[in-house]
């Protein structure tokens, strides 16, 4: 039986398991749960990929580039309100996923935009998307 590795690196091993789900040695990917998520980072199937012999680093998985604005008391250097900054993150990567790579605290943020759009944590970003961030106080 095929093994199969998330975004994360974690790596689902069929002989192995997962005991944190109640999941047996020796179910095979295509047999776990449709509600069954990565232990390591809540993913869900959609975001393993088979594991055919890639390094376990993100050379074995695709990429995305996203610009990304923060307003007011969010804009530092990395991120500032005058010029898109560029981040490259993991295929099927959410804001929330966005949020931890630059290293902002999810209560800081009030309102996040996608493409002039508001949208929630949890929504997954798309190659090319625009991304603002605006702070609980402070105005834009």
């Amino acid at each position: 039986m095929s093994k199969y590795q998330c975004r994360c690196q974690y790596v689902y091993d069929p002989a192995m398991g997962d005991m944190t789900q109640g999941i047996s040695a020796g179910t095979s990917f295509a047999m776990l749960p449709e509600d069954w998520i990565c232990p390591t980072c809540g993913c869900d199937k959609s975001h393993f990929l088979k594991d055919e012999g890639r390094p376990n680093s993100e050379q074995g998985h695709p990429t995305i580039k996203v610009n990304v604005r923060c307003f007011s008391t969010l804009a530092t250097e990395s991120c500032g309100f005058r010029a898109d900054k560029q981040f490259e993150l993991y295929e099927g990567s959410t804001v929330h996923d966005l949020t931890e790579k630059m290293e902002i605290p999810l209560d800081a943020v009030k309102i996040v935009f996608r493409n002039h759009r508001e949208v929630g944590f949890w929504t997954v970003l798309n190659q090319g998307d625009r991304i603002g961030f605006s702070p609980v106080t402070g105005g834009m």
